[in-house]
């Protein structure tokens, strides 16, 4: 029999449900149907007696019927994925067997059929109970700057929010946790934000998960039944999937439940007034009070999760077979804005590497695989390690929300219960998401998957490693590898080069897309590497991080293997100014070709691209305001005036210039401040005998200067007046000087100091009078010893003075 593992959790009684059995042989069958069956474009299967005749007939021929369509009750938005991915749930159906072995052979039949495009087994996930250990007794972002009111936070119950170590009822190592109350004064989540899960239901009456939201709209919203249940309820029987809602969601900040000392808080839980927290989506995948769901239910899953526009899909189900509707499904949901987060599995204690599905989807960037941690930062031994894990999040004895009334089983806890398992893990990681995507919705795909492993604590060897992967969830260094200098960009390029790289057998495991069908099987190929380079704008000043995402990216791996068609490629280099990229393609050895394209496997040189992400601080503008000055102020010349403002920026400010600007054209140049100088003193210059209107600029320039500032202007009048001050009474000494050259300019403008190439060393606004050059550049750099100029300009006329500098 397949051998099948589960993913696996503990509560407090052992008395909570029967031990959960592998899953018998599959009867069931998920079928593409191909357009020579549904016929017209655009035919979309809305339940089983809409499947095409010639469809029906054959099904009958082999022995099997159709029951179910994934399309049904579900919004699929138009387009869906790319064609290139050969993905179309309006026309895939469910199909049955009245035994196993009829079901193998029936599938064996339609994977060659003209009506079918691929066919599979539909393939069991389960939940299943581990008696491992007994549990201890007792759309803006906000943020949460005190320590929140719920009791197992304070008590310190809930070590993986807050690990108090050996002074907390939980043991383990003081610090080793999430870090959410440091994570909480940035982000709190956002009412606006919908997390879905994916399980055995959710407890709607539960206070920590419904209710109303500040707006008075709900908290759970779009709830659908994917399975055939005949009541449609999204009910927990089982007792999973409220648990598991409540780390990822349970409201935060909202005091004690059920008793004066009971309460939990979630990870995207709000902060207990405005803001309630993410929104739930429950997804009920497990019909009945059953703990066990297929692979086309949870493909129906994401789907729904994708359409409503949840941000993230928690999964706590896992099972050793792959599926393709379900790694479409992960696909479709991850390209829309919804990140699968999945349990990576409870097969450590006897097979840790093996590879769990969904989670091992993690590993072709479609997913984010989370283990399990304990309260002294190390992996729980029941936490799998495959290729695909992402990191860790607390695992072990994880109090959180029970249903309100006892299970389908007789278990019955006061709302909440201890758990442990990946199940608690993955919730952890999803609730992260939603903290993510509060502050930064311009993150989207795989960046949500880099920035939270990139940013976690490593807990195990040094760097990356198998059993702990990237490390353990840090909520406080994840938004901070995000914090607002940083900025996002996203684009796609075509690959620009190639190069022959050797040859090998290709082995094609899945009629997939492309020409994966035509050369389905083994073929002696040719591996040629497609390379691409990405100029980086000029706006980054620095880069933090490049990585391919799934949307966009077309090319392969290089290891002459494509079990199935999943987009891949690498970053071989980048710095500052640009980024390149490299994924595979293979050009099948044959004597002929009726289209030569069809040589290239999974598709032609052309059709190469790679999607991308760049991350790094950005030379972003200031922000601006004028205080003191309102349209239609005057002055006359010689009066002081101050101008007070309000400036800020992501970067730096490193000063802020006063210009009048006459509606006539030019300039004049009234004073250059420092930031923090109160109120800017200045005095109006005369500009003539007559009243000039115009307006009063004021520009803050950021530490990358003139590429980046930014100006507001206020209409403003200088009256008329006579102009005493000679343009001779400029006088710059003394000369030569070694550190300080004094200057007096005889009105207001500018001063500049030329170097003797006539190139610009520094320049100093003024409103007249007395100048000092400290003999540094703009950059505040030492000038070089030799002859200057210096030359004023400004509202009396234009004058050089020749200096000399000894020495730095």
């Amino acid at each position: 029999m397949r051998f099948l593992i589960l993913v696996t959790y503990s509560l407090a009684l052992t008395a909570f449900a029967p031990t959960a059995r592998a899953a018998e042989p599959a009867r069931e069958l998920v079928v593409q149907l191909s357009p020579l069956a549904v016929g017209a474009p655009g035919f979309r299967l809305t339940h089983a007696g809409a499947v095409p005749a010639a469809a029906r007939a054959r099904f009958a021929s082999l022995g099997v019927r159709a029951t179910r369509v994934m399309a049904e009750r579900l919004a699929i938005s138009p387009g869906g994925l790319p064609e290139a991915y050969g993905f179309h749930p309006e026309r895939i159906v469910l199909v049955e067997a009245p035994d196993a072995a009829l079901a193998t052979s029936a599938l064996a039949a339609l994977v060659n059929d003209p009506l079918v495009d691929w066919a599979e087994h539909n393939v069991t996930r389960s939940v299943a109970l581990a008696r491992y250990g007994a549990a201890r007794s007792p759309a803006r972002a906000t943020s949460l700057d005190t320590l929140p009111s719920d009791p197992y936070v304070r008590d310190g119950r809930q070590w993986p929010l807050r690990n108090l170590g050996p002074a907390g009822p939980m043991g383990g190592i003081a610090g080793a946790d999430i870090h959410a109350l440091e994570a909480w004064r940035t982000s709190v989540g956002s009412n606006a934000i919908k997390l879905a899960v994916a399980d055995t239901g959710i407890d709607p009456s539960h206070p920590e998960l419904g209710g109303t939201m500040p707006d008075g709209s709900g908290r759970i919203v779009d709830s659908l039944n994917v399975t055939d249940d005949p009541d449609g309820s999204v009910t927990d029987l089982y007792g999973h999937g409220t648990p598991v809602a409540g780390v990822m969601a349970a409201r935060t900040n909202d005091g004690a439940h059920f008793a004066p000392t009971s309460g939990v808080a979630g990870v995207c839980g709000g902060d207990g007034a405005a803001n309630a927290g993410c929104r739930i989506v429950p997804i009920k995948i497990a019909p009945g009070h059953s703990g066990e769901a297929s692979s086309f239910d949870i493909a129906r899953a994401f789907l729904h999760a994708a359409d409503v526009g949840a941000r993230a899909l928690n999964l706590s189900f896992a099972g050793d077979a792959p599926s393709r509707a379900e790694r479409m499904a992960l696909t479709y949901a991850i390209t829309k804005g919804c990140i699968p987060v999945c349990a990576s599995g409870n097969s450590g204690f006897d097979f840790p590497t093996l590879a769990l599905f969904p989670a091992a989807y993690a590993h072709d960037g479609l997913a984010i695989s989370v283990g399990a941690s304990d309260a002294s930062d190390q992996r729980t031994a029941f936490s799998s390690y495959p290729e695909s894990l992402d990191l860790l999040a607390p695992g072990l004895e994880v109090w959180t929300t029970f249903m309100t009334y006892p299970s389908f089983f007789g278990a019955s806890y006061p709302g909440y219960v201890p758990a442990s398992g990946t199940s608690f893990a993955a919730p952890h990681v999803a609730g992260a998401v939603g903290l993510l995507a509060a502050v930064r919705p311009d993150l989207a795909d795989t960046d949500f998957q880099h920035v939270i492993r990139e940013s976690a604590d490593d807990v195990g060897a040094p760097g990356f490693d198998a059993p702990t992967a990237y490390g353990r969830l840090n909520l406080e260094r994840m938004l901070q590898k995000v914090s607002p200098e940083i900025g996002v960009w996203h684009d796609e390029i075509p690959a620009d080069s190639f190069t022959v790289e050797g040859e090998g057998l290709l082995k094609v495991g899945e009629r997939g897309p492309g020409t994966m069908a035509r050369w389905f099987g083994s073929h002696w190929s040719t591996r040629l590497a497609a390379y691409g380079t990405a100029s980086i704008p000029d706006s980054f000043l620095t880069v933090t991080g490049v990585w391919l995402r799934v949307a966009g990216t077309m090319a392969a791996r290089g290891d002459f293997s494509m079990p199935w068609f999943a987009p891949n490629a690498e970053v071989t280099r980048h710095d500052a100014r640009s980024a390149t990229f490299r994924g595979f393609l293979y050009r099948v050895m044959t004597d002929s070709c009726d289209v030569c394209d069809d040589r290239y496997v999974p598709l032609a040189p052309s059709n190469v691209r790679f999607g991308f992400t760049v991350m790094g601080k950005v030379d972003r503008p200031p922000l601006l305001e004028i205080l003191s000055i309102r349209p239609g102020d005057q002055g006359a010349p010689g009066d002081p005036f101050q101008v007070r403002y309000a400036v800020t920026d992501p970067d730096t400010v490193t000063w802020v210039t006063f210009d009048f600007e006459p509606a006539s054209g030019g300039s004049v140049r009234l004073g250059e401040f420092r930031p923090g100088v109160i109120g800017a003193p200045m005095t109006v210059p005369c500009l003539g005998p007559t009243a000039t209107p115009g307006q009063l600029c004021v520009t803050a320039h950021d530490e990358s200067g003139h590429t980046d500032q930014t100006s507001q202007r206020v209409p403003y009048t200088i009256l008329g007046g006579p102009c005493s001050a000679p343009l001779a009474a400029f006088r710059a000494g003394p000369s030569p000087f070694a550190s300080t050259l004094d200057v007096y300019a005889p009105g207001a403008g500018e001063v500049r100091v030329h170097d003797a190439t006539g190139r610009v060393v520094r320049r100093m606004a003024t409103s007249g009078g007395d100048v000092h050059w400290d003999g540094r550049d703009d950059r505040g750099t030492a000038a070089g010893a030799g002859i200057y100029w210096v030359r004023f300009t400004g509202t009396a006329g234009e004058a050089t003075k020749r200096v000399v500098k000894l020495g730095r």
